[in-house]
This record gives structure tokens, C-alpha cells and sequence, in this order.
């Protein structure tokens, strides 16, 4: 099973009360996250101790280039 990991703290609200729909990854991860799969959804630093918030069901993954992402998708990826 995979995790998607999100380093920031920032994120730890938006993921518990569920206001994070989707994420932006570098990179194409089509063939690492297929739609269906379940992953666990995790907060911590990289190398360090992560906190495993749930497991999530991958509805779809799309494979953009950074000049096809819309305003609304990159506002929605980072809190900050």
C-alpha cells in the first residue's frame, strides 16, 4: 500500500475536516496511483515520524503539465 505524505502541519486541519479534495505531485504518477487504489494519508516530515491520519480511495489521477494547471488548482493545493 502507498502513502501520500504531506509534510506541512498546515495541512493536518484541512485534511481532518476534510477540505482537501485533491493533490498536486511533480512529476507523472500515473503508473505509482491508479484510480481505485486505497493509500494511506499520512502528515510528517520526510525521513522522520509520520502520523497516519486515514486511508483514502484514489477517485481518479490526472497528468498535467504545470502550465495546464488552472489558478483554483494551485490556490486549493497550498494553505499557505
Amino acid at each position: 500500500m502507498y502513502a501520500i505524505n504531506f509534510y506541512s502541519d498546515l495541512y493536518l486541519v484541512y485534511l481532518r475536516t476534510n477540505r482537501k479534495a485533491h493533490t498536486i505531485r511533480l512529476g507523472d504518477k500515473s503508473e505509482k496511483y491508479k484510480d481505485g487504489e486505497i493509500v494511506w494519508i499520512t502528515v510528517g516530515q520526510r525521513f522522520g515520524r509520520r502520523q497516519k491520519l486515514f486511508s483514502a480511495i484514489i477517485d481518479r489521477v490526472d497528468v498535467k503539465t504545470i502550465a495546464e494547471l488552472s489558478p483554483r488548482e494551485i490556490e486549493r493545493e497550498n494553505p499557505e
